[in-house]
């Protein structure tokens, strides 16, 4: 989701998790009661025969302390494993071990204090820009800060870039002590903008997994894909670029994908189903859905000329396109982005920035006013009942 601003601005001063060999010791404990208990993938026993756990991002629907408590709380009742989503790089303070700036921390702190007790969790985070094409801002007081200047111009694979980078990971690592970890969102964007420097991120993307491997064996790590890029027709050398973006995945612990299908022109059940069904022909890896959703209303920005017809059934025909083939490729987990509309936050966003926005505003389950959708009912009847392999929804 190409948005600057993400969950948790609402930042309160909290204090640092420094890197500490009993930090990953708490990783490996929770990863081995996992692996005891078969949690690593949601049980039969459990879930009758529901394959995979279903969750949020904390995206808030306004910038205000009840919208932080009303995101967690709806997302208490409504999954069982969360996505923490954070856009950004404390470049200066991760090269040198010192403590994040309080805009930083005071985000990771209001995460890790509301995530509901028992969820499992995934953590996304990235070496890329919100663009995609370049190397992610910092993360000082706020997000998407300009690049301190001894990172002002280094490339992806400098070591200074790999050392700050590896050092972010293994901190956030040993915080949130995740069971899923995504290490690079929507990484194929970057090769799409900026093919020149695929390379650099590659050196970059293979120095950090192999050396968090070695410290976090058992831990699953990937890097998200855009599948709506994958597909896109447009794309004139597209076999081509299908084939370079699966060699990326097989690098991977499992295939980590980003889905919203009105980048595609998708509007019906079949077509969803279809493009689905696609992400096998680039990966016999496990799959999780990192993050995904579709408006369910029209999508109008005059601007661009853009009119997208959208409805709540077309939503819930999206939904059930997902959770059917969630069940029959067994995926890890399904991550849909925004639980509810977001118009108030939508407001309080520069100018330069609703154009944009206004591609999610309404993809929430939820609407503005605390409606929820028929996609909301659908997803809550698979989460609370035991399934037959490959029923729909």
């Amino acid at each position: 989701m190409l948005l600057a601003f993400r969950a948790g601005s609402l930042d309160s001063a909290g204090t640092v998790q420094q890197t500490s060999q009993e930090g990953r010791e708490q990783v490996r404990s929770r990863q081995e009661k996992h692996q005891a208990t078969g949690l690593r993938r949601p049980p039969q026993s459990l879930f009758g025969q529901r394959s995979h756990f279903m969750g949020f991002t904390p995206w808030l629907s306004a910038a205000t302390a009840e919208a932080v408590a009303e995101t967690y709380a709806l997302i208490a009742q409504s999954a069982d494993i969360i996505t923490h989503h954070v856009e950004s790089v404390p470049w200066t303070e991760a090269l040198k071990g010192e403590p994040f700036r309080p805009g930083l921390q005071g985000n990771l702190d209001l995460r890790k204090k509301n995530t509901p007790p028992g969820f499992r969790v995934v953590v996304s985070i990235s070496p890329l820009n919100t663009g995609r094409n370049g190397l992610a801002g910092y993360y000082g007081d706020h997000d998407n800060m300009p690049l301190p200047a001894d990172f002002e111009g280094k490339r992806f694979n400098d070591p200074k870039i790999q050392t700050a980078y590896l050092n972010y990971c293994r901190r956030i690592a040993e915080f949130f002590h995740p069971d899923y970890f995504i290490i690079g969102i929507e990484a194929n964007e970057l090769f799409k903008n900026t093919p020149g420097a695929w390379a650099d991120y590659l050196q970059l993307s293979q120095h950090v997994y192999a050396e968090l491997k070695k410290e976090y064996p058992d831990l699953p790590i990937s890097q998200s894909v855009t599948l709506h890029q994958l597909l896109d027709r447009k794309n004139p050398n597209l076999a081509q670029y299908q084939t370079r973006i699966k060699a990326f995945i097989a690098l991977h612990d499992f295939a980590a994908v980003s889905y919203y299908p009105f980048f595609n022109g998708l509007h019906s059940y079949d077509e969803f189903l279809q493009s689905l069904e696609s992400v096998r022909q680039f990966t016999d890896k496990p799959i999780g859905i990192s993050e995904c959703g579709h408006p369910a209303e029209p999508i109008v920005v005059k601007s661009w000329n853009l009119d997208f017809p959208a409805t709540p059934e077309e939503q819930n025909d999206f939904v059930r396109a997902l959770l059917t083939q969630a069940q029959r490729d067994r995926y890890f987990f399904v991550t849909w982005f925004a639980i509810k509309d977001f118009d108030a936050l939508w407001a309080s966003f520069p100018d330069s920035a609703k154009d944009l926005g206004r591609l999610w505003r309404d993809t929430g389950l939820v609407d503005e006013k605390g409606n929820k959708r028929p996609a909301y009912l659908t997803w809550l009847r698979t989460l609370a009942k035991a399934r037959g392999e490959g029923q729909s929804p």
